[in-house]
């Protein structure tokens, strides 16, 4: 459980969305991507998985966890032993701990 009592990892039912106001911009360097968060105006850099993510999330408000895990084998081409669900499930709550994503209520 996390220090706001929410459990630590999503399960593959919990949904998720960008928070509002929130807009990405992405940037490809040689040793990973960079993510501006314009609404806090920070940057993040983030591997291609995570950056994909936030793009199926950013698409597709709502979509639960397992969808995005879906969406990412096909989208980057890969089987479930190249990228465990597990795998997802802690990405989306990095991501969440960064306010990049939040879970939909």
């Amino acid at each position: 459980m996390s220090e706001d009592g929410r459990e630590r990892s999503p399960s593959d039912s919990t949904r998720w969305c960008v928070p509002p106001g929130q807009h990405f911009a992405f940037a490809d360097f040689d040793d990973g991507i960079v993510v501006f968060d314009a609404r806090v105006g920070s940057t993040h850099l983030v591997n291609a998985t995570a950056a994909e993510a936030l793009s199926i999330v950013d698409g597709t408000p709502g979509i639960a966890t397992v969808g995005i895990h879906r969406t990412l084998l096909e989208r980057l081409a890969l089987d479930e032993r190249a990228l465990a669900f597990e795998t997802v499930v802690d990405l989306m709550w990095q991501l969440e701990n960064l306010g990049l994503v939040a879970r939909v209520a």
